[in-house]
C-alpha cells in the first residue's frame, strides 16, 4: 500500500501581543519540515478568524468542527498540530482542550500543566508547596489594584521589584521599578496585557538561562547561556545533576524542553524564577 503523506498543521498566531512573533516562528518552522515527506500548513489563529495559507496566496477557513478545511473541493483532516503560538489560546491549555475534543495530538503539554505554568503566580505557589525556593510576589486583580496600596507593596516586596503581567509572556508589559512612585503606571502598562498582574521581589545574583531539549537519540542535551559572573563550581555540579530530573514545563516550553532561570548567590543557589 502507497504510504499517504500526513497533514500537519503548524498553528501560529493567537490572541496576545506576540502575533507578529509567532507568525514568524511558524514561517521558521515551515522551512524546517520535510515536505516530502509531510503535506505542512500554516494555521493562523486569531479571536474567532482561523484560516490555513495555501498555495498561491489563498487562505480556506478552518471548520472548527473537527479542524478541518477545504482544499480544490476536498475536505481535508490534520493527522498532527505543531502549536507554535505565543500566549493565549496556545500557551494556557485552552487550545490544547480543544485538540483534545476533536481528538488530533498536538506538542505541547496537556490541558492542566499549560494552564498552571501559563500563570507565573500559580505556578510560584505550586513550587513553593514543594520546598523550592521562589521570588516574594504579590497577585493584583484588574478592577481590585485600589486594595493594596503603594507603601504596602514597598513593604512587602520591597524595591527595586518588577511589575509584570501574571497570565502572558515576559516580552510586553514588564517593568523594572525602582521606587513607589513607578508603582502606579508600571501596573497600568502590565494589565494592558493581563487582568491579573504580579509584582515580583528583585533577587539580586548571577542569572543563568538553560534550556533542556531531546535529540532523536533521546539523550538530554542543554545549552546554558551565562550573565554577569560565571557560577562557582558548586553551582554548575548542582546545574549538572538537575537537568537528569523530569523536567517541568514551563511557560516558555513544550512537553521536551525547559527553560529555567536560576539566580545564584555566594556560592549557593538563592531562587529559581519560571519564565
Amino acid at each position: 500500500m502507497k504510504n499517504l503523506k500526513r497533514n500537519i498543521a503548524i498553528v501560529c498566531g493567537g490572541d496576545s501581543s506576540e502575533h507578529d512573533v509567532s507568525l514568524r516562528s511558524a514561517q521558521g518552522l515551515y522551512s524546517f519540515f520535510d515536505k516530502e515527506r509531510y503535506n505542512v500548513y500554516i494555521v493562523d489563529i486569531k479571536g474567532q478568524d482561523w484560516h490555513v495559507e495555501l498555495p498561491g496566496g489563498l487562505t480556506a477557513r478552518i471548520d472548527r468542527n473537527d479542524f478541518s478545511f477545504v482544499e480544490d473541493g476536498k475536505a481535508m483532516l490534520f493527522d498532527y498540530a505543531y502549536i507554535t503560538i505565543h500566549g493565549t489560546p496556545g500557551e494556557n491549555g485552552i487550545l490544547q482542550g480543544y485538540f483534545d475534543l476533536v481528538d488530533i495530538p498536538y506538542s505541547t503539554s496537556g490541558v492542566l500543566v499549560e494552564a498552571m505554568t501559563f500563570n507565573k503566580f500559580v505556578l510560584n505557589q505550586y513550587l513553593r508547596s514543594y520546598g523550592v525556593s521562589v521570588a516574594d510576589s504579590l497577585l493584583i486583580r484588574q478592577g481590585y489594584d485600589q486594595l493594596v496600596s503603594d507603601d504596602e507593596i514597598e513593604q512587602r516586596i520591597g524595591m527595586p521589584c518588577f511589575v509584570k503581567p501574571a497570565t502572558d509572556g515576559s516580552s510586553f508589559g514588564v517593568s523594572k521599578v525602582k521606587n513607589k512612585d513607578m508603582l502606579a503606571p508600571a501596573i497600568r502598562k502590565a494589565m494592558l496585557e493581563s487582568p491579573e498582574i504580579m509584582v515580583e521581589q528583585y533577587l539580586e545574583g548571577t542569572e543563568i538561562t538553560m534550556g533542556i531539549y531531546k535529540t532523536r537519540e533521546k539523550s538530554v542535551n542543554t545549552m546554558v547561556r551565562y550573565r554577569r559572573l560565571l557560577p562557582p563550581a558548586s553551582l554548575r555540579m548542582w546545574l549538572a545533576v538537575s537537568v537528569r530530573l523530569p523536567a517541568i514545563s514551563t511557560t516558555s516550553c513544550t512537553a521536551t524542553a525547559l527553560s529555567v532561570s536560576i539566580i545564584s548567590s555566594r556560592r549557593r543557589v538563592k531562587s529559581i524564577c519560571w519564565r
